[in-house]
């Protein structure tokens, strides 16, 4: 069984100081028997370390239920207080733009430039946490420490320049969660054994956590001013923070065999012990890691039309979302007379439609998805099935909340329609997401970092141009042109379903 304060950061540190007495690992403790650790012989001589058999304890897939429902809530939590952190700011650009003299565009900035950062993060990030001797963890504790430190001055400076900056890193410094959630789901859930439910509530946190950033922050501007943007965000990430360093462990099955080489070799003398990822490791280079981290991305988009055409329509569907932080101020506050406490807490309303729509999205993988994989009648097309609902969703409900959202109309009748709108972005990034999974399972860290690059990019920049956009076109003009370009990029799904396997054929990349 697991012992989460032993593997965590926490207890590899306490074992290294103490010498190796304090919480000891798997292979420390008396009743271990080193003669069942299985060493295999390959071509050059070296004895590979491989899991002792297929119930070894420190293999991530034998852990408890519990152990690996407590790691996909810590991902949860990380990943939606990190999304938060794009949006918490909303609620204050309009003093942001008054305390620093600068316009409604540039403050706007604040939001942009964290979403930019956690864009260009993952190039850097992703690579890394496939290298064993680093691992998922270490990335995690790093960045998401350095994140919450930065809250510090960033809620303090003086400066719009530095606020700015600071912002930019912060989004930067929060991305490893963002770009390796899903690989360290899959690090400790089996495909029959959770895996698609524990990726469908780690995305849910990505969805829903923008929704939930004005939420925490509005009522705190509106009574302490726009420092308070920032400040839940050091609480929250700080308790995030000690939670990991003390109880989240190490759940990448390469890094853990890693550890069990150096451990080994330093008990049986024996420098010819290894890992299968360390022998692939000292294989790479340098120029290698910057290929894979700064070209192969650019390199997938441009040369494969299924990801190109897949980042094209997440990033449209991101970038529909920042809108929304331009469009609620117009439409409540401005149409309905709520103040700014009262139009962050209108924001619940699209977390409430992630959250019910992923338990049926859960319940859609247990009934549909699973029996067909179990049945060997699995094609990675089916994973276009949920994104028809939810491409059909996505111009609707932009016609929906910009047709209705009409002083004479209930509030409540606009609110509904986003609801309705953020349950299809979930539906369409989980379809879409796992399809990219799927389709290129060789090249999937070059793969999510170019799909986030891109949604990050047009995800920033959409705000910048949003509220200029609505109050040139009205909130129903311009709700009507995003929803017209909506329509236009809903056959690329289907065509996905119908063409899919044809596409896979005449690519080199795709490995399904």
């Amino acid at each position: 069984m697991v012992n989460l304060l032993a593997e965590s950061v926490f207890g590899q540190l306490a074992r290294t100081f103490s010498g190796g007495r304090l919480l000891q690992s798997h292979l420390q403790e008396p009743d271990f028997d080193i003669d069942n650790v299985q060493l295999t012989k390959n071509e050059e001589g070296d004895l590979v370390v491989g899991w002792c058999d297929d119930n070894d304890p420190e293999n991530p897939y034998n852990w408890p239920f519990s152990a690996k429902v407590y790691v996909t809530f810590l991902l949860f939590i990380m990943t939606m207080s990190v999304y938060m952190g794009s949006s918490i700011v909303s609620p204050s650009i309009p003093e942001l733009s008054t305390y620093f003299n600068v316009g409604t565009t540039t403050a706007t900035l604040s939001m942009s430039l964290f979403v930019w950062g956690y864009g260009f993060g993952p190039l850097l990030f992703s690579p890394i946490t496939e290298i064993s001797w680093v691992g998922r963890n270490y990335p995690y504790i790093i960045c998401i420490g350095l994140f919450t430190i930065l809250q510090i001055p960033n809620a303090l400076v003086d400066n719009v320049a530095g606020f700015m900056i600071l912002r930019f890193l912060c989004g930067f410094l929060g991305s490893p969660v963002l770009s390796t959630g899903g690989a360290t789901i899959g690090d400790i859930w089996r495909l029959e054994g959770g895996f698609m439910n524990g990726l469908a509530f780690w995305g849910f946190g990505a969805c829903g956590g923008p929704t939930l950033g004005p939420l925490i922050s509005g009522y705190a501007v509106m009574k302490l001013g726009w420092r308070w943007s920032i400040w839940p965000l050091l609480m929250l990430n700080g308790l995030v923070w000690i939670l990991l360093f003390f109880t989240m462990p190490e759940t990448s099955g390469a890094a853990i065999l890693s550890k069990r080489a150096r451990r080994l070799r330093k008990t049986m003398k024996n420098d010819r012990i290894k890992s299968e990822s360390e022998i692939q490791d000292s294989a790479l280079t340098t120029s290698t890691l910057v290929y894979n981290t700064l070209w192969r991305p650019f390199q997938l988009t441009f040369s494969e039309p299924v990801l190109l055409c897949t980042n094209l329509y997440i990033a449209y569907l991101y970038g529909i979302i920042y809108c929304f932080f331009e469009a609620f101020p117009i439409m409540l506050m401005g149409n309905h007379g709520f103040n700014v406490g009262e139009m962050s807490v209108a924001y619940i309303s699209g977390y409430i439609g992630a959250g019910v729509t992923c338990l049926f999205y859960c319940l859609y993988n247990n009934k549909v998805v699973l029996p067909r994989f179990l049945a060997g009648k699995w094609r990675p097309e089916y994973r276009m099935e949920p994104t028809f609902l939810g491409g059909v969703f996505f111009p609707i409900t932009l016609f929906w909340f910009g047709w209705t959202s009409f002083s004479a109309v209930p509030w409540i009748v606009p609110l509904i329609g986003f609801a309705f709108f953020v349950s299809g972005a979930f539906l369409l990034f989980q379809g879409l997401f796992a399809y990219i999974g799927e389709n290129f399972p060789k090249y999937h860290a070059s793969a999510f970092a170019s799909n986030g690059l891109f949604r990050a990019l047009v995800g920033g920049a959409f705000p910048l141009f949003a509220t200029q956009m609505f109050n040139k076109l009205t909130l129903q003009g311009g709700c009507s042109l995003l929803g017209g370009l909506a329509v236009l990029l809903l056959p690329i799904t289907f065509v996905f379903y119908i063409y899919g396997p044809k596409l896979r054929a005449m690519s080199k990349r795709t490995g399904y």
